[in-house]
């Protein structure tokens, strides 16, 4: 097996098991029964800061 094909498969293999590790947590995330707001990372997430508006 050459290297880009190891590599591949290794990535594919992280990938499917970061998957199948989170859908537990996005299923009970999802399932929770009350809004939890802009709070919430998960639902609104906040990669960038906000800019304040110039008055």
């Amino acid at each position: 097996m050459s290297t880009p094909m190891y590599a591949v498969g290794v990535v594919l293999v992280l990938v499917t098991l970061v998957i199948a590790l989170a859908t537990p947590f996005v299923l009970v995330h999802y399932r929770i029964p009350y809004e939890h707001g802009p709070e919430c990372w998960w639902c609104h997430p906040h990669l960038l800061p906000r800019r304040r508006r110039a008055r």
